[in-house]
């Protein structure tokens, strides 16, 4: 009696790990960059509670739309590895992708461009740049808007990729020039402040501002880019989708760590305690927020405290030679 061969593999199933492992692979980053946002957002409300009502606006909008991102993102995982399992038809709809994505990357990604420009414009009381600026975020931010609008309609993924193509070309490829331009602005005008007549203090906060700059515009540039070249040589998988899930995340963890910057963290290895100083305000004062751990043989204590100190010597100085009040 002949044994019949064991029934084949459907010829979709060995490619599906093109369209679900970059969907994988992003929702994880996306939990992680979310539970990295929040400690951020914690430490920020905690240490600045008399911060610019700009700041807390923009913090708060960001923690909205990344909790809306995230519920669309979770949404569709849960329907691709869960409940639809296995259907090559659940696997084609778009579900709240169109939301999720292009809409509110952004969306976040707008915020994240418009706060670098306020402080490119107050560093350098110039409205060249931040004009630029300006202009090619309103670009990236139609550009996201018509993506979405466009996944919406189609319903499903195989029928955008041709239609899709060009407004997520544009998408990318502004948010990717926004942020070079951002790091160019700001290593501009920094370098340009600077005379050999700057008080060190000066001088670090300069640098740092500089540093803090550059390493979080090259790094939003750098994951636009990338994920530009993967849609563009990879158009028919989601490999894209492996950087595009949590990209507006990228965005929202830098300006909370820019904010947040205007703090340090000093050590005291000799009491045994660590101090988190957090500064805030004008240059003229500074909130001082220590967090003092203290272990003895018989007990473990922590305790908090904060005040606001007045550094009047130190504010004049600063005031002085950087020829601004404003808050950086």
């Amino acid at each position: 009696m002949d044994s019949q061969p064991p029934p084949s593999m459907p010829p979709a199933l060995p490619a599906m790990g093109k369209f679900t492992i970059p969907i994988l692979v992003g929702t994880l980053m996306n939990y992680l960059l979310i539970g990295a946002l929040f400690v951020q957002v914690y430490l920020y409300f905690l240490a600045f509670p008399k911060d610019n009502i700009y700041h807390k606006l923009a913090v708060g909008f960001l923690v909205i739309a990344e909790v809306l991102q995230t519920v669309g993102d979770s949404r569709d995982t849960i329907r691709i590895f869960g409940s639809g399992w296995g259907n090559p038809e659940v696997l084609e709809s778009v579900g709240w992708s169109w939301f999720s994505v292009p809409v509110m990357g952004s969306a976040v990604a707008s915020v994240g461009q418009m706060f670098f420009a306020c402080r490119i414009y107050v560093l350098g009381n110039n409205s060249l740049i931040p004009a630029l600026i300006t202009t090619i975020t309103a670009l990236q931010f139609g550009a996201g808007i018509w993506s979405g609008v466009l996944i919406y309609r189609a319903k499903i993924f195989s029928e955008l990729q041709m239609r899709l193509e060009v407004p997520l070309v544009v998408w990318l490829g502004a948010m990717t020039f926004a942020n070079l331009v951002i790091v160019a602005g700001t290593a501009y005008y920094v370098i340009k402040k600077r005379r050999p007549d700057f008080s060190r203090l000066t001088l670090t906060a300069l640098s740092q501002i500089l540093r803090v700059t550059v390493e979080t515009g090259l790094l939003c540039a750098s994951f636009a880019l990338v994920n530009l070249v993967l849609f563009v040589t990879y158009g028919g998988n989601n490999y894209h989708l492996g950087i595009c899930i949590w990209l507006c995340k990228v965005y929202s963890n830098s300006i909370l760590a820019i904010l947040n910057s205007r703090g340090h963290i000093r050590n005291s290895a000799s009491q045994r305690s660590t101090d988190i100083v957090l500064q805030s305000g004008s240059p003229s004062a500074a909130l001082h927020f220590a967090v003092h751990t203290t272990r003895t043989e018989d007990s473990s204590r922590t305790e908090f405290a904060g005040n606001f100190l007045a550094i009047p010597n130190r504010g004049k100085r600063l005031e002085a030679e950087m020829g601004a009040g404003a808050e950086l």
